[in-house]
């Protein structure tokens, strides 16, 4: 039997330290079921409404479904910090629950998401400044973020972050809305404070009726 010759001894070692540390014997903890941010996305769609803007609040982790609003709505509605919060969120006109498009009957609203009981909200946003969309979904995205980290308000905190606004092809009010929040819209924005003196006046207004529900016949 012939001799055999030994192998050499192959060195691992890097030539150069990696750039990322870790301590053998260390450990990962999960992070399911723990306080982990939940990031949430806003985007904003402009209406025929000048100045009036739709904010779609979405999870960042599915598709097609909405997050969470609730606690946002109920502290803006609160007769005691409500209007702490319009001051801090300023954009922030009302939580509202998104037409259905497809039943398109005015009066169904869209669900989060399929199968669920709860409506989908979407935020009316009114611009009434010479702010950007760009500004006013980051203000709007901070005050978000900072609102759930408040443990009174949500378990977990949720981190908002604006991503664009859909410029193109504004649409009628009613296209997002119920037709009594477009009413209320209406009533609100430009009956009580536009120097109309009587709602048959408003009426014969063809451009903001078709603004805000598409037509000018009633």
């Amino acid at each position: 039997m012939g001799r055999t010759t030994a192998k050499k001894k192959i060195s691992t070692s890097p030539s150069s330290p990696p750039k990322w540390k870790w301590s053998a014997g260390s450990r990962v903890l999960s992070t399911i079921g723990g306080s982990k941010v939940r990031e949430q996305f806003l985007d904003l769609v402009p209406t025929q409404v000048e100045g009036v803007y739709i904010g779609f609040c979405t999870k960042s982790w599915t598709t097609g479904e909405a997050s969470y609003l609730f606690p946002m709505e109920k502290g803006l509605n609160d007769n005691e910090s409500g209007m702490t919060l319009a001051k801090d969120w300023k954009y922030v006109f009302a939580f509202l629950s998104r037409r259905d498009i497809d039943i398109d009957d005015g009066t169904t609203p869209m669900k989060a998401k399929r199968g669920s009981k709860w409506d989908w909200k979407v935020v009316v946003v009114v611009i009434n400044d010479d702010s950007t969309t760009e500004i006013v979904g980051r203000h709007i995205a901070n005050c978000f973020s900072k609102f759930t980290k408040n443990k009174n308000v949500m378990d977990s905190p949720e981190k908002y972050t604006y991503r664009q606004c859909y410029a193109d092809n504004p649409k009628a009010l009613n296209h997002y809305l119920l037709d009594m929040d477009v009413a209320m819209i209406l009533k609100s924005l430009v009956y009580e404070s536009g120097g109309y003196t009587s709602k048959k006046e408003l009426i014969k207004d063809e451009e903001i009726l078709t603004a805000f529900y598409g037509t000018n016949q009633f």
